[in-house]
């Protein structure tokens, strides 16, 4: 691929180096794509089906549904609509992030009072020792508690014959990914499309057997309402969670995925691999809820996509029971990928991901002139 095959929607600010974009023939990516399909959606008969799964589910005197829970704006978002929008007793259960935050623990603890919760603690050494594998070898660190926040939840329903699971968002749709069939929101997810977009290379948690799994209807709650983040973020504050006093490092909110440290590690890496960060995530979904202008996001990714953690840099190290020097290999390892060839900029050193950004940069200004050829080569240092 030349430098001047990479594109980026003309709508929002998604690059067409993130797995699984695809773009129109406008330009425009399939995550705007969808965002306008939306409109057109009869969401309340979405709403009238969903209805009809919670009375098929609801019990009396006990839980009759879970809701995964990070104490986040959209897991209280969910946990509120199931309670007291249809009339259900959710269990929210809280697979234990590692390097949880204060202010994410507060949250995780104080918001939803009187609803019964549930935490799951995963074995320290297990989980840790996967956490340094998959960041050693695939560049996510957070893997396993990807795969865990969905495998470990189900085996928790199951074990407690709770056959009803609502999710958040679906991830595929709303960012950028497979759209599937088209009435998919009439049925629960299945081992398939979890093992193709969520277990994806191993799964490392136990889940039920097979003809155990298919009795379990786990779905995502964007399927059935035009999913909002910025609207349960101030649904979620009006109710109490807190946000961080400053925006969180490489992007400009202070509201969204505050749980854990390594959630920036997390998104540096996917900078590092695929040349754009948490502010392009977070920007392109502010643009699609209408609330930022393409120029204003350009603006901010530019100010903040890419900055590192330094404040917890001896964090990472003492988790990843790493010296520094191991863990600038593991990053330059990454860094020095096929994105950064393409930019001129060879080697495994990390302080090529300023000329990186640089580079990156400057594409994107041209783009927005029609004007997306190769750069020439630039000092940035």
């Amino acid at each position: 691929m030349e430098p001047e095959d990479i594109r980026w929607c003309s709508k929002c600010w998604t690059p067409s180096t993130r797995p699984r974009i695809t773009f129109n023939e406008k330009g425009v990516c399939n995550a705007c794509a969808w965002s306008e399909e939306k409109k057109a959606i009869n969401w309340l008969e979405r709403e009238n089906y969903f209805a009809t799964l919670c009375d098929k589910y609801r019990r009396k005197g006990e839980p009759d549904c879970i809701v995964p829970w990070s104490g986040g704006k959209d897991s209280i978002y969910v946990a509120y609509k199931m309670r007291d929008e249809f009339g259900m007793t959710p269990l929210l259960v809280t697979v234990l992030p590692h390097l949880e935050t204060e202010i994410g623990e507060w949250n995780r603890k104080n918001t939803c009072p009187g609803f019964e919760k549930m935490e799951i603690n995963l074995k320290e050494d297990k989980y840790r020792s996967l956490a340094k594998k998959y960041f050693i070898e695939q560049g996510r660190p957070k893997h396993p508690w990807e795969t865990a926040v969905s495998a470990v939840v189900i085996n928790q329903a199951w074990k407690m014959k709770i056959p009803f699971i609502i999710y958040g968002e679906e991830g595929e749709q709303e960012y950028g990914g497979s759209s599937g069939e088209k009435d998919r929101w009439k049925h629960p997810v299945d081992k398939k499309y979890l093992t193709e977009f969520y277990w994806q290379h191993k799964l490392d948690w136990e889940i039920p057997p097979d003809n155990e799994l298919e009795k379990i209807f786990f779905t995502q709650y964007s399927r059935f309402e035009n999913w909002s983040p910025t609207k349960h973020a101030d649904f979620a504050i009006a109710k109490g969670m807190r946000t961080k006093p400053v925006r969180s490092v490489g992007t400009f909110s202070c509201w969204s995925q505050i749980s854990d440290w390594l959630q920036g590690l997390h998104t540096y890496l996917m900078l590092l691999k695929f040349g754009f960060g948490r502010c392009t995530s977070d920007i392109s979904i502010a643009i699609r809820e209408g609330w930022k202008s393409r120029s204003e996001g350009l603006e901010l990714i530019e100010a903040y996509d890419g900055e590192f953690d330094n404040e917890h840099l001896n964090n990472f190290l003492e988790y990843f029971e790493m010296d520094k020097r191991e863990f600038d290999e593991t990053l330059a390892k990454y860094a020095g990928g096929e994105l950064l060839e393409r930019a001129g900029a060879f080697g495994s050193d990390t302080g090529h991901i300023w000329y990186l950004q640089a580079w990156v940069a400057k594409l994107r200004r041209r783009d927005t002139k029609n004007e997306l050829t190769s750069p020439e080569r630039f000092d940035v240092r």
